[in-house]
């Protein structure tokens, strides 16, 4: 008989334990001398960068930050890494993008399969080699629209350079992401489509809305998986932000509410939920090395192909 630890509550302690002793591993942890001699006691560590702190001081989401650090892709670009442990005693891992809309010469830009216009399916990793070109360097990339698996066709819209290239959004409180042609983020529906289709520059889908003038959405789906979102605040500045999961010593994933709450504290002012589980991925152009590298583990194995993503791209002499 196989028994769900997570069903049982004598040993759901237990578990929980279980995974942050291999959360500190590789870290410093110190065994106290009491009674529990089986109770880990781990070294207090304070976030040391700027978006660890606002997780820890603007929401209810980090118990204990194991790592964390920021390194810059570009100017106007930031890249975060961060091990933590969840509220409720999980590991867990997140990758965090920081855009500057304001920045001269950093942009946003749609990356599609073979950088078409056709409906079709293909990596992020191989997708960025379109759009990497002399004087156009792209600094890093993350997946975007949920999508039918067999023909490779997004849920939402495509906008690319102001022009249509599929403009249905599928019924069920979908969405899009997207920048006008001013250079301001923006996030809409169906119902704000007519409103804003004339003005659109770039836009990919989504699906739930997370974040509404600073609320956060309930949602129904309470399901803990791999996510992927996006927000941005009203100075322009747009985060992208990946949890890894489905692998409890490693990461065990957010629900769709928290990827709000997250954005939130790292001050969003709207949101958007992103395709997220297998089709997670998270590029950059590492600043130490002309290299791509994924940085996030993929429940696949290796980065699934999807339907299309976002590239931050800088413009260069």
């Amino acid at each position: 008989m196989i028994i769900n630890p997570l069903t049982r509550p004598d040993m759901l302690q237990t578990f929980k334990k279980y995974i942050l002793l291999l959360s500190l591993v590789g870290g410093v942890t110190v065994f106290s001398g009491c009674e529990e001699d089986d109770a880990p006691v781990p070294v207090e560590r304070a976030p040391v960068t700027q978006v660890a702190q606002q997780l820890v001081e603007k929401s209810s989401l980090v118990a204990r930050v194991f790592y964390d650090t920021t390194f810059q892709l570009h100017p106007g670009v930031e890249e975060t890494d961060m091990h933590y442990l969840t509220a409720d005693g999980y590991t867990n891992r997140a990758f965090i993008l920081k855009v500057d809309l304001k920045q001269p010469g950093v942009s946003l830009f749609p990356a599609t399969p073979y950088g078409g216009t056709s409906f079709a399916m293909q990596t992020i990793p191989d997708m960025v080699k379109y759009i990497d070109k002399a004087g156009r360097r792209v600094v890093a990339a993350v997946n975007s629209d949920f999508f039918n698996t067999s023909t490779g066709e997004p849920r939402s819209l495509v906008f690319i350079n102001g022009k249509a290239v599929k403009t249905a959004i599928q019924a069920g409180g979908r969405g899009y992401f997207g920048v006008d042609k001013q250079g301001n983020p923006l996030i809409g529906n169906l119902e704000t489509y007519d409103a804003q289709k004339d003005n659109l520059l770039h836009a990919l889908g989504g699906h739930h809305r997370l974040l509404n003038n600073y609320q956060v959405v309930s949602q129904t789906d309470v399901s803990i998986e791999p996510r992927t979102a996006v927000g941005y605040t009203e100075d322009k500045v747009v985060y992208f932000v990946m949890i890894d999961g489905r692998r409890f010593d490693y990461a065990n994933g957010s629900t769709i509410e928290n990827m709000g709450r997250f954005l939130l504290a790292l001050g969003a002012k709207e949101a958007l939920n992103l395709d997220g589980g297998g089709s997670n991925t998270f590029l950059i152009k590492h600043p130490l090395a002309d290299v791509w590298q994924v940085r996030n583990w993929s429940s696949d194995g290796k980065p699934r192909a999807v339907a299309n993503g976002w590239t931050i791209v800088a413009d260069l002499p």
